[in-house]
């Protein structure tokens, strides 16, 4: 399993599907991917 640290403040308001639209655009991986992402 990998796990991928954005290390950058992320806004949680805008739920699942925008964290996984974060994931996409700036950690440039497939969300869906079943890596673990961490988030603060």
């Amino acid at each position: 399993m990998q796990l991928h640290l954005a290390t950058q403040p992320v806004d949680f308001r805008k739920g699942v599907d925008g964290l996984a639209a974060y994931v996409k655009a700036n950690l440039e991986h497939d969300p869906y991917s079943g890596s673990l992402f961490v988030f603060r």
